[in-house]
């Protein structure tokens, strides 16, 4: 049977409940991000041997596990304004992240890790825009790699996206 929402995600609603609409929000993310993954969050091999160890496998196995784990603990009693807010983020970023790295090449993903490793050495308070827009393609760029994103976007969500960066234009 296919789970809605990974068992981790069991104690905050027991603990707090989730409205509805979080909920809804919090299936349809893991359910993108597993979409959109062509990796897991744990390996084949690793999971064998969790399993082999505990007699079980872990709660959190995908990437969408991992991402509505981490928005429903980490925002349980964040407003609601605030959790919408993360979880449009997360979505625009994967969409984001896709369409800068798809078609580059090696350079590009050497440039940013090297840009990043000498900019974290520096004091944050002396960051520039530019600086913190690299470190944010680092992120970026680590999404696209540890998830394998492959760019099974549906319509509406690339429709989606291209509206929010016009709205985020203006």
């Amino acid at each position: 049977m296919h789970e809605l929402i990974t068992e981790a995600v069991l104690p905050v609603i027991n603990e707090n409940g989730l409205s509805a609409e979080r909920l809804m929000h919090l299936i349809y993310l893991r359910d993108f991000i597993n979409r959109i993954s062509s990796r897991n969050y744990l390996n084949d091999e690793d999971l064998g041997k969790l399993f082999e160890k505990y007699g079980t496998l872990p709660h959190i196995v995908s990437w969408g596990d991992f991402f509505q784990a981490e928005l429903a603990t980490t925002l349980q009693n964040a407003p609601d304004d605030e959790f919408y807010k993360a979880y449009e983020a997360v979505k625009f970023d994967m969409i984001s992240s896709y369409k800068i790295f798809k078609d580059k090449g090696e350079d590009f993903f050497r440039w940013i890790d090297n840009s990043s490793a000498w900019i974290v050495r520096k004091n944050e308070s002396f960051y520039s825009d530019e600086d913190k827009e690299i470190l944010h393609l680092r992120i970026l760029m680590d999404y696209f790699l540890e998830l394998g994103i492959n760019g099974r976007f549906t319509d509406s969500e690339l429709y989606w996206h291209s509206s929010f960066k016009a709205a985020m234009a203006i």
